[in-house]
């Protein structure tokens, strides 16, 4: 998860110089993106995204807060709980 996150800041920078990898790394982008959709299903999946990409890797200070207002999901640690969560309720899903 580190290493994206350097690979995407290195994306970042090389953007602002004018240097367009995106299509580059777009293909490896796919492959993470389905293995993480079926190890952890399209709700899992989701959770990856927003803290990835909408919340910068934890960057932004985005809040997640379950129906009681706790904060769920604020850091890798927190995430990969989340990501457990529906990965369960995914696998029980697949096996019924």
């Amino acid at each position: 998860m580190l290493s994206l996150q350097k690979e995407s800041r290195v994306i970042t920078e090389a953007y602002k110089i004018n240097i367009d990898l995106i299509e580059f790394v777009d293909p490896y982008h796919a492959i993470i993106s389905s293995l993480i959709k079926e190890l952890y299903g399209v709700v899992g999946h989701e959770w990856w995204e927003w803290y990835c990409w909408e919340n910068d890797f934890g960057q932004k200070g985005l809040e997640a807060n379950d129906a009681k207002g706790n904060p769920i999901c604020y850091s890798w640690e927190t995430l990969y709980q989340q990501m457990e969560i529906y990965r369960k309720e995914y696998n029980v899903s697949l096996s019924n």
